[in-house]
C-alpha cells in the first residue's frame, strides 16, 4: 500500500496543475498584401484549433487571406516583441497592416 502513495500524490498534483497557457496573437497575409494580426492572448489551445478559428473570422469578415500562423511565446513580454518586430517588418516592407481585436475566447462568445 505504501508503494501506492507516491503515485497516487504525483498523480493528484498532475491533475491540479492545469497546462501552462502560452502567450501567442495570429496573423494571415491576403493576397493583396495586406497583414492582418490579432491582439495578443493566452490560451491552451492547441495551434491548429487557434489557426483555424482566426481564419474562420477572417473569412466571416469577408477578409482573403492566405494560410493562418499563431506564433508562440512563454510570456506576454516576449510576444509583445514579437508582434512588435512583425508590424514594424511589414509596414517597412510596404505592407498595409490591419491591427484586429481578435482573441479567441471572444470569439467563441461572439457566435
Amino acid at each position: 500500500m505504501r508503494a501506492l502513495l507516491p503515485g497516487a500524490v504525483i498523480g493528484v498534483v498532475l491533475v491540479a496543475n492545469p497546462a501552462a497557457a502560452d502567450w501567442r496573437y495570429c496573423l494571415a497575409r491576403a493576397p493583396s498584401g495586406t497583414v492582418y494580426l490579432s491582439t495578443p492572448f493566452s490560451t491552451v489551445s492547441a495551434m491548429p484549433a487557434l489557426d483555424a478559428a482566426f481564419g474562420r473570422m477572417l473569412d466571416r469578415t469577408k477578409r482573403p487571406h492566405d494560410p493562418v500562423q499563431c506564433p508562440r511565446a512563454d510570456d506576454a513580454a516576449a510576444l509583445r516583441a514579437m508582434r512588435h518586430t512583425a508590424l514594424r517588418y511589414n509596414r517597412e516592407d510596404g505592407k498595409s497592416v490591419v491591427e484586429l481585436d481578435w482573441a479567441p475566447d471572444r470569439d467563441a462568445a461572439a457566435k
